[in-house]
């Protein structure tokens, strides 16, 4: 008996650790950051914000705190973003999500997003702007401001930098690696001679 239910604990164990879903974190901490979804959605990260999701991605579901910019590939499963205030569900879109514990900020710039805090559930749409603040407790519908387009378009431009010094890094190393191939080359050519 004490051999089956020690069996039965380490399966149990066992079970619950392997079938444990590796998680990811990105936080762009004093600079911003970019990371592609496994099914090809992308997330700009601002300052000072992180995104949390599970590495399969199956459930397109992601933590996020701070400022995020999203593009997101349409799909059968809704997208999720969780923020500390709520919610916000898509299917295919662009918008820009703020959340801090005091509020909950959407832009949308392409298609609709869903959001929901608490009991509330409000759709919004290209163009509009969504602020719940807890102490309203409401939603306030206006227009986009799209503020996020100016950090945006500023990690665009340092992404655009790191490819073309990597790109240079590329064609140096190229250039190095050949430079040792033909020395090697040369070198071969007369050990062999030698040894004729």
């Amino acid at each position: 008996m004490k051999i089956t239910f020690r069996f039965l604990v380490a399966l149990t164990l066992f079970t619950l650790f392997s079938c444990a879903e590796t998680t990811l974190t990105i936080s762009s901490k004093d600079q911003r950051q970019f990371a592609e979804f496994p099914d090809g959605s992308t997330a700009f990260l601002n300052k000072n914000s992180s995104i949390t999701y599970t590495e399969t991605f199956e459930k397109r579901s992601v933590k996020q705190t701070g400022e995020v910019f999203y593009s997101v590939k349409k799909g059968a499963v809704p997208f999720v973003i969780t923020t500390e205030m709520g919610e916000v569900r898509v299917l295919g879109t662009e918008f820009n999500v703020k959340a801090n514990k005091d509020g909950l900020e959407v832009e949308v710039e392409k298609g609709s997003v869903e959001l929901r805090v608490h009991k509330l559930v409000k759709k919004i749409k290209k163009g509009q702007r969504a602020l719940f603040k807890e102490v309203d407790a409401s939603f306030k519908i206006g227009k986009a401001e799209f503020q996020h387009k100016k950090w945006v378009r500023l990690l665009q431009k340092d992404l655009k930098k790191l490819e073309k010094e990597i790109n240079k890094g590329t064609k140096k190393i190229g250039k190095e690696a050949k430079k040792i191939g033909e020395t090697l080359q040369s070198k071969f050519k007369s050990l062999k001679k030698k040894h004729e």
